[in-house]
Formats: C-alpha cells, sequence, structure tokens
C-alpha cells in the first residue's frame, strides 16, 4: 500500500494535516520528543448486492402505492397500499327512516411522494375491495391480498401539500349499501369481527397508465370514510345535517412492492438473502436491495501497521450515479451487520451496527450515518472507532449492510459504481 506523506503539527493533541512538497520526519521542535510521520492509505473494500428478507411495511402509519416506469431498479417500479377500515360501531347513530344520504366522501391525506414529473404532481388515485381476510398480523413488503375487481371510489387529484386534507367521493350503489347497513342495524355493521368479515378493507392504487409516481397515503385517524345525510328532527318541523363516520384508526395496514428488474443492471438479483455480483451497486429502500460490503481489507492494514496510530478513517460513496428528476436519494446511510447468511444480526430490540465515533464498538444504541451532500452526490461519514476497534482486535467482523433510512416508509434510492465506495485511513506513526 502506497504512502502518501503529508507533514502535520500536534497540538493539545489535536493532529491536523497540511500537504508538505517534502517527505520526511517532523517533531515538535525539540530533542526529546520524536518525529512523527504522517500518512494515508486507502483500503480496499469489496461489495456484492443482496436483496434482504422481510422489510416490514405493516403499521408504520404510511401505505404506498403508485408505479415508476423509468427507475434504475427496473421497470416498473410498483406498490399497492392496503387498508383495513373501523366500523366505528360504538359511535354509529341512529338514523330514522326518513333519512336522506346526501354524500359518502373518502377524506385522505399524502405524506410522501416520488414526483418524477416535478411540475406535475397529478394523482388519479382508485380504491378497490380487499377480497380475503385482512389479518392484524405484521405483513412485509413482498405480502400481497386478494383485489376485488369493483372499484369502490376515484379521482383526480393535484397533491400541493402533505397538511392538506383531500376529499374523494365513493360510488353511489357502495355508500348506499353501507349507510342502509347502518341504518337499518344489519348484523355486518353491529361488530367489528362481523364488519371486517363483510368488508376487509381497501386496496389503493395509482392509474398506472396516467401517473409515474409514488405516493404514501396516512393510515389512522387521518383516512375516513365519511357519510352526510339529513332527517327531519323530533317533532317534524325542521331538517337536520347530520354525519358519521368510518376511520382506519388501529386497523391493520401495509403495503407491497414488485420490481421487474429486466434490463436494468441489477437483472441477476433473484433470490432473497443471496449475493450477486453486479456491474453496479446501488440501495433501494422499500425494496430491500442493499449492498454488503467487506471490510477485509481491514486486515491486511492491522497486520502491516499494528502500532500506527488512526486519527481517522473516512469511508465515502459517491458520486453516486444521476437518478431520475423528482427522485431523492435517502438522506442518511448506515452499516448493519450481517454474516454468511445475509441477515441482519440482532441485538434485542435492534441489530448490531457499526457505531459512531465515541460510543462503544460493540454497542448498538448509536449507529453511524453517512449524511448525502447533494453538492458533491456523495454520502462520507467517519468510522474511526470502528477502524481502532478492529486494529486492537476488539471487533473482528467484516461483513455490513449499507442500511439506507426510511427503509421501511420509502422508495428512495440510488446507483454508484464500484469505484466510488472508498475507505481512507489517516494514520501517524513515531519513527
Amino acid at each position: 500500500m502506497a504512502k502518501i506523506k503529508n507533514c502535520g503539527i500536534l497540538m493539545l493533541g489535536l493532529a491536523i494535516f497540511n500537504s508538505c512538497e517534502e517527505k520526511g520526519e517532523f517533531g515538535i521542535a525539540t530533542d526529546d520528543v520524536a518525529p512523527v510521520e504522517f500518512s494515508t492509505v486507502d483500503v480496499p473494500v469489496g461489495a456484492s448486492m443482496v436483496l434482504m428478507d422481510s422489510i416490514i411495511t405493516s403499521d408504520i402509519s404510511i401505505a404506498l402505492f403508485g408505479q415508476l416506469n423509468n427507475s434504475p431498479f427496473g421497470n416498473p417500479v410498483s406498490a399497492t397500499g392496503y387498508i383495513g377500515l373501523a366500523a366505528n360501531v360504538l359511535n354509529q347513530p341512529d338514523i330514522s327512516d326518513d333519512a336522506v344520504l346526501d354524500s359518502v366522501q373518502i377524506n385522505f391525506k399524502i405524506g410522501y411522494l416520488i414526483d418524477t414529473a416535478l411540475a406535475n404532481r397529478a394523482l388519479s388515485l382508485e380504491l378497490y375491495p380487499i377480497a380475503e381476510e385482512f389479518y392484524d398480523t405484521t405483513y412485509i413488503n413482498t405480502n400481497s391480498l386478494a383485489i376485488g375487481d369493483e372499484l369502490l371510489a376515484s379521482g383526480q387529484f393535484q397533491i400541493d401539500a402533505f397538511d392538506s386534507v383531500y376529499v374523494m367521493d365513493v360510488t353511489a350503489d357502495w355508500a348506499t349499501e353501507f349507510f342502509e347497513g347502518v341504518r337499518t342495524d344489519d348484523s355486518k355493521f353491529i361488530s367489528q369481527d362481523e364488519f371486517e368479515a363483510f368488508f376487509p378493507g381497501f386496496a389503493i392504487k395509482a392509474n398506472a397508465v396516467m401517473d409515474n409516481n409514488i405516493y404514501g397515503i396516512q393510515t389512522g385517524s387521518t383516512f375516513e370514510l365519511a357519510f352526510y345525510y339529513s332527517e327531519p328532527n323530533a317533532d317534524n318541523t325542521e331538517t337536520l345535517n347530520k354525519e358519521f363516520s368510518m376511520s382506519a384508526s388501529g386497523m391493520p395496514n401495509f403495503y407491497n412492492v414488485t420490481v421487474d428488474r429486466s434490463g436494468s443492471s441489477f437483472e441477476s438479483v433473484v433470490e432473497t438473502s443471496t449475493e450477486y455480483e453486479t456491474s453496479l451497486l446501488g440501495v433501494h429502500a422499500g425494496e430491500g436491495l442493499v449492498p454488503k460490503v467487506d471490510f477485509s481489507g481491514l486486515e491486511e492494514f492491522s497486520n502491516n501497521f499494528p502500532e500506527v496510530i488512526v486519527n481517522l478513517a473516512e469511508i465515502t460513496i459517491g458520486p453516486i450515479e444521476d437518478f431520475p428528476d423528482g427522485e431523492y436519494p435517502p438522506f442518511s446511510l448506515s452499516f448493519y451487520m450481517t454474516d454468511e447468511r445475509n441477515t441482519r444480526i440482532p441485538d434485542r430490540l435492534t441489530f448490531r451496527s457499526i457505531q459512531e465515533d465515541g460510543a462503544n464498538p460493540l454497542s448498538s444504541s448509536s449507529p453511524v450515518r453517512l449524511f448525502y451532500d447533494p453538492d458533491k452526490k456523495t454520502y462520507s461519514g467517519s468510522i474511526t472507532s470502528f477502524v481502532k476497534a478492529y486494529q486492537s482486535g476488539v471487533i473482528s467482523r467484516n461483513d455490513f449492510f449499507v442500511y439506507p433510512s426510511l427503509m421501511n416508509s420509502s422508495l428512495n434510492g440510488f446507483t454508484f459504481s464500484r469505484d466510488n465506495l472508498k475507505l481512507k485511513i489517516f494514520y501517524s506513526e513515531v519513527n
């Protein structure tokens, strides 16, 4: 490994690196202090691609849906959201025989958007019935439910803000069936179990012909089916306007992701938890496509330089490849430990990972984070404490996943060349 020598000054225990044209030994201008040499070395980092198993997408307050047709990970990239509905049995009103249904609408909020058009945030939303039992359990990104053919609601929207409530009318026949069920105390509406057996919930899609975006619909209380009706008062002297609602509060929800990788750089990636050598590396949240990096090059560094002082170990990913307009890479990256099984290594309620500098390298509470610099199009960060622990023999694990932020609640991603994965170590030694 070639050394690049630099001159430095030690002051108050802080090493400051400055480039020098001369190579040599530099001390602190006293006869009793040994000269210190500062050097850098690039440690090779290997990488393969792994499609992770079991990305949990249930009960995360958002359900993704939509389609991308120009993704570097494959075409199309599709998502379908599933949301259960609570009948709100305890708060259903007593509705008189003279009541008239005025309208039924679905109120919802959008909390996430990959907008590939920038100037066109048009959403063509479609809701269909889930056609099988919707269990209240954990769902992952490869799960799906049977979907009925009946279009329950649809609408076109311009998505301008995440704090806006959007309103969609439902089909008249379906709305009337629900309203009459509540009014007549139909058995399907008098208990939540009976209601779920009758109506498990909504499957949420964007019209693939009109849209080239991925959206995230908020689940819980902000997603509701609202009924507006009128009926005469007790003495029949006036007509009163009334309403009641059913929401997704406390109900199961998740989203499914499918990717057709044909013709992409990741076409060979088929099985989960399996390593693949690909021409390009990439990170794709939601789908669970991540690089598995190999830090075994640190073993050679530790053997060759057992006594040196590691001043800084900086890892850099990028510059990353250009991505379609409107798409954004993950905000940050972490390194989760793995092994030949190609799964994350659990540690109680979390997972083993490279820890940030200064933290206990054997803990799991403070994962290091590499933040994205949009000007340089790179992720970078210090893993100095990890390299020191590796050098001293405290840590000997080499395999880690490059794990994106918002893995469970986004489809953000990026690709990069193998040459743009670098680990540079700045070290000093006393001659």
